[in-house]
């Protein structure tokens, strides 16, 4: 049982990875979250491609276009005035 979680666990880490490079390749060329630091860019966008593994979500770049709209939601400025 441990054995079959901890494979789980790495399979989730991989794909979690393979998104966050996806998205990243994007997100620091992304002209509405240039103002923003990197490590808050990393950080955040960690952050929200762990919520969508965690809700189910396996489709890599299903996870990294998720993971970009919500962190423009979140970090680009507004344009509402």
């Amino acid at each position: 049982m441990d054995r079959l979680l901890s494979e789980q666990v790495q399979m989730q880490d991989a794909t979690v990875s393979v998104a966050f490079d996806k998205a990243w390749r994007f997100v620091e060329k992304d002209p509405l979250l240039a103002h923003n630091r990197k490590t808050v860019l990393r950080s955040r966008l960690c952050t929200f491609l762990e919520s969508s593994i965690k809700k189910g979500e396996r489709n890599t770049l299903n996870l990294a276009n998720e993971a970009i709209r919500s962190l423009r939601a979140e970090l680009a400025p507004s344009t509402e005035q």
